[in-house]
């Protein structure tokens, strides 16, 4: 804590930064956009037709919001600057609130629900604008954009890339059990080993789950916060393979569990284990590659020693 001298020479204290200001109506503006959206997190985790969160190709979304809440809050305690809605950019605000209007009156009304969390981005984009204007919109500029890994993306858009991944999954599990020895084929994305059959779903390696293991590479650049642009781009660009290579051995995993222990081995207990092996193997794969790129660029910028004078 610093502080300053007043005119009598006594210490005076500077206040430290608060992290959101006490004025009635920010807190009301906070309250409403809660009310606003309560109803739609109701059928996002306990909607009978909707209920997309309780879904495992969209379970990532409820964890991608905290993800989100999380660094917002704390890249906000990092904030100094005004916080009383009379920041330059302020009017932003009004545009934020208009779009996301367009898109949650019809969202709702027709029961759109991919509608009705989208208008969820633009309304909190326009309640942060209203805090603090633009310093504050740049400063939460990433927690901002994360939000939108916790949209659900509809099906026609995604299905059809999803079987493209799952087929190439399929196909690459079975080339590498086909090659050890086991007795296994592919049809599309049904894999018959011994007498079972396994079909690769979403949640096991559509696009979906990749889109999830992106995100959280995205998030892990930003928590760590290179300095080197080349790297950064370099490490999101390989998060893709290495997304496919952890779908990949999960598949594997259950492959051969099925085909040793049984059917109902493969999909008990064990499945849903398989799931956090994935995550687990993604991020070492994404650490472990993020270690490589910086022992290249520090071998790249040491300098080469110097011959000795002859």
């Amino acid at each position: 804590m610093t502080t300053t001298s007043d005119v009598s020479g006594v210490p005076a204290t500077k206040p430290a930064p608060q992290l959101l200001p006490l004025a009635s109506n920010v807190v009301v503006l906070m309250l409403g956009l809660f009310g606003m959206f309560a109803l739609t997190l109701h059928d996002l985790f306990f909607s009978v037709d909707a209920g997309l969160w309780n879904k495992d190709e969209h379970s990532h979304g409820p964890i991608m919001l905290g993800l989100a809440m999380w660094l917002m809050y704390q890249r906000w305690q990092e904030f100094d600057g005004k916080t009383d809605g009379t920041a330059p950019g302020a009017w932003l605000a009004w545009v934020m609130f208009t779009i996301g209007v367009v898109f949650y009156v019809p969202g709702r009304a027709l029961n759109i629900i991919y509608f009705e969390v989208f208008a969820f981005l633009p309304m909190i984009i326009g309640v942060v604008a209203l805090i603090g204007g633009w310093p504050l919109l740049n400063k939460l500029k990433f927690p901002l954009f994360f939000l939108v890994f916790m949209v659900p993306i509809p099906g026609f858009v995604l299905d059809p890339i999803s079987h493209f991944v799952k087929l190439h999954i399929s196909v690459t599990v079975s080339e590498i059990l086909w090659w050890l020895g086991y007795p296994i084929s592919h049809t599309g994305v049904v894999l018959s080993i011994g007498q079972y059959q396994l079909l690769v779903a979403d949640a096991c390696a559509g696009m979906r789950t990749l889109f999830m293991l992106e995100a959280m590479g995205i998030f892990y650049l930003n928590v760590v916060r290179h300095s080197s642009m080349l790297r950064n781009v370099m490490l999101a660009l390989l998060i893709v393979p290495i997304s496919f290579l952890a779908n990949m051995l999960r598949v594997l995993f259950l492959a051969l569990l099925t085909y040793h222990f049984g059917d109902e081995v493969g999909q008990g207990y064990l499945h849903g284990f398989a799931g956090i092996v994935l995550f687990v193997i993604a991020l070492v794969l994404t650490i472990s590659t993020d270690g490589l790129l910086r022992w290249i660029s520090d071998k790249r910028n040491t300098p080469a020693p110097q011959g000795a004078a002859s």
